[in-house]
């Protein structure tokens, strides 16, 4: 493939990541060359794109200037429906539902996502995931040990590893943070993928288009959601868990609608679930595919924490956000102007050779790492030590077994630019005494 020319280069459509993977050489010659770059091309409305760790950091930093409450928040192409906007129109239209509401709070500027955020900030704290590390353990090592049952029964027949292990503690540590019947887990799986555009072709109706399966399990979706907030509000705040204290709690005076409920439920399920299913299965591949790291990581345990953030910065499982340019701004020597959008992209800041020596090495004991995986200033990501502690164990189960693992086949991507993996990661058992 030739190198690429800033003319040219191609940084926004979900079909080039699903096939090839991140724009690396792309956001290279970015950084290089053109730091804040209007991107302008036919199928998507124009943006400039920040590519620096400093530059990324620098407008997190100024949330006054650059707003998450603009038109814009995540990269979509012309005609199709923004993420996080998409499956309100129906629910919405029959519930009575405000058609200028944000569709939650990662939509808000402060104060009122401060404010927001503060209504479930204290279920994501590191006490309360010291408290729940126990669990996790314990939650990781059944899972691991189904797993690998399932890749022996498999008799060297590829396995996926993504939905048969990388997704099942996110899922179940978020439903059990939110109080979700245990029987309903399956279900929310499934949801969770259309969340992202994912729909498996078992999970279709007869001649049911991916896209339109996604619109009516998200419609489930929000139905689901619908009657817990219902049942909370007959039932009173009994329970005690997360959906109750949400219900029955008051934001700036208010207790939320069931519109900005429903909204908040499924940010919380989305975000719960996508960050550390992606980074595990990423981290997996990276490990497998340098394995001095991997056999570095098993003789010595006590490295986990180091890799778990390596991990994130490799695989960095956001790829982008969109900001609103409330007025004009000097950014890298470039004028921005009010109304502009500009759109951050964290891998590439992740890859950054002014922050990161030796960027595209795998490096488990990389020290510093202020990767930007979880993002930076107001937005920081809510669930940034649930997911650490879901990689901790994770990972640790993992350990004892992973010179059983061999990748099996090629891995197919999520065909989207803000949600960044797998959708499979094919893996099967090593053939013992075979490197």
């Amino acid at each position: 493939m030739s190198a690429p020319v800033l003319e040219t280069l191609e940084i926004h459509h979900p079909d080039s990541y699903a096939a090839r993977g991140f724009p690396w050489a792309a956001w290279d010659l970015l950084r290089a060359e053109a730091p804040v770059f209007w991107y302008a091309r036919e199928d998507v409305e124009p943006f400039w794109a920040v590519t620096r760790h400093a530059d990324i950091m620098t407008v997190a930093d100024n949330p006054r200037v650059f707003i998450n409450g603009g038109p814009r928040l995540r990269l979509t192409l012309k005609g199709h429906p923004e993420l996080g906007r998409a499956g309100r129109d129906d629910f919405g239209a029959t519930h009575g539902w405000d058609p200028d509401e944000p569709p939650d709070m990662v939509f808000m500027d402060n104060p009122r996502h401060r404010h927001m955020r503060q209504l479930t900030s204290w279920a994501y704290t590191q006490g309360a995931m010291r408290a729940m590390k126990p669990h996790f353990e314990m939650l990781a090592r059944q899972f691991t040990e189904e797993f690998i049952a399932s890749l022996t029964a498999a008799d060297g027949e590829a396995v996926d590893f993504v939905h048969g292990l990388a997704a099942r503690l996110p899922l179940v540590a978020t439903a059990e943070i939110l109080g979700l019947a245990r029987e309903d887990w399956d279900r929310i799986l499934i949801w969770g993928d259309a969340l992202i555009g994912e729909v498996a072709p078992e999970h279709r109706l007869p001649g049911e288009s991916k896209g339109r399966a996604s619109y009516r399990l998200m419609y489930e979706l929000r139905s689901y959601f619908e009657a817990l907030i219902e049942e909370s509000r007959a039932n009173g705040a009994a329970r005690g868990g997360l959906i109750d204290r949400m219900v029955h709690h008051e934001v700036q005076g208010r207790p939320l609608t069931n519109q900005q409920l429903n909204g908040y439920l499924l940010l919380l399920l989305a975000a719960g679930n996508d960050t550390t299913r992606n980074a595990l299965s990423g981290g997996l591949e990276a490990l497998l595919l340098h394995p001095a790291e991997r056999d570095k990581l098993m003789a010595n345990p006590a490295l986990v924490p180091s890799a778990v953030e390596e991990i994130l910065r490799w695989t960095s499982p956001i790829g982008n956000f969109l900001r609103t340019a409330a007025e004009d701004f000097t950014l890298a020597d470039t004028r921005i102007h009010a109304g502009d959008t500009v759109a951050l992209f964290y891998p590439s800041a992740n890859r950054d050779e002014r922050v990161f020596e030796t960027p595209y090495r795998f490096d488990i004991t990389r020290s510093p790492n202020p990767h930007l995986a979880f993002g930076f200033g107001a937005h920081f990501c809510l669930g940034t030590n649930l997911a650490r502690a879901e990689l901790t164990a994770s990972l640790t189960a993992l350990l004892p077994y992973l010179p059983e693992f061999v990748l099996a086949g090629t891995p197919t991507r999520i065909r989207q630019t803000h949600v960044l993996g797998y959708h499979h990661l094919p893996v099967r058992m090593a053939v013992r005494g075979v490197c």
